[in-house]
């Protein structure tokens, strides 16, 4: 999962680890740099989507309005909130 737009990468990535843990998924973060954050989320797929969607509100003040989703190797999909 590709986390863009979002300049407070820091507080992205705590946000996103705190959410991983509530939600009992597994989140590993293979790039952080600024208004941009690179996780691999695994889990049950409701629960990843609940993941997904609490990352594109964020933490106050740090929306995240494009995220791309990989759900196979290969497979990906830009969700844009344009």
């Amino acid at each position: 999962m590709v986390l863009a737009g979002c300049a407070q990468d820091a507080a992205m990535m705590r946000f996103a680890r705190e959410r991983a843990a509530l939600l009992s998924v597994t989140c590993v973060v293979h790039e952080a740099v600024p208004e941009r954050l690179v996780l691999e989320v695994s889990g049950p797929e409701a629960l990843v989507g609940a993941f997904e969607m609490a990352c594109r509100l964020g933490p106050p003040g740090c929306l995240a309005p494009d995220i791309l989703c990989e759900s196979e190797w290969g497979e990906s999909e830009w969700e844009d909130e344009a």
